[in-house]
């Protein structure tokens, strides 16, 4: 295989697939909160349904940043390639559980409710995501301290498992987003600045 092509390498032509993929996933979080906001006079918010739209997004995001050290692996292998795509397509289906689809259904919605009756599959996907980044450490070079950064990770996975196992319970989900929250801005002081 050529390594440029007018000036265009592998690398590059891979992680255009990948940022376009990105900006699909994200584009959905944004018509999300969109819906919400254009649908607002039959939409009753709940605020811990937005925070974990925000702390999913910003999984999201920091995800995003993330890979960067591991552009240069996605070239060596398809399998690394496919590999990159797992946490874009976790978060894609995050995204689909996170927002109501409001064009096929023109009722009320109850933020509220429709967060309780999703929790299960959410959390479940926040685990099976923790658990992925923890292993993606192993299978590419992390940067910063990886230690912290597992740690902080397997206990996203038990936090996660557990808001999914506890899922009725509204309580919990309150501390668990405060501790969520708590987590996430450790795992950025772990990161290299």
């Amino acid at each position: 295989m050529p390594k440029i092509i007018e000036g265009f390498t592998h690398t590059e032509y891979l992680t255009v697939f990948s940022a376009i993929i990105f900006g699909y996933v994200g584009a959905e979080y944004f018509q999300g909160w969109g819906a919400i906001i254009k649908n607002r006079r039959r939409v009753k918010a709940y605020w811990q349904h937005t925070l974990w739209t925000i702390f999913a997004f910003t999984l999201f995001i920091q995800n995003w940043w993330g890979i960067w050290p591991r552009t240069r692996l996605i070239n060596e292998s398809i399998y690394y390639f496919f590999y990159s795509l797992v946490p874009i397509f976790l978060f894609y289906i995050i995204s689909v559980i996170l927002f109501p689809d409001f064009k096929t259904n023109k009722d009320k919605y109850d933020l509220r409710e429709y967060f309780y009756e999703n929790t299960r599959y959410l959390f479940g996907l926040f685990s099976l995501y923790f658990v992925f980044t923890i292993i993606s450490s192993f299978v590419y070079p992390d940067i910063g301290n990886v230690l912290v950064q597992n740690l902080i990770r397997a206990f996203g996975v038990l936090l996660a498992a557990g808001a999914a196992y506890f899922h009725k319970n509204k309580v919990i989900h309150a501390i668990f987003l405060v501790i969520g929250y708590i987590a996430l801005f450790m795992f950025f002081m772990a990161l290299p600045s």
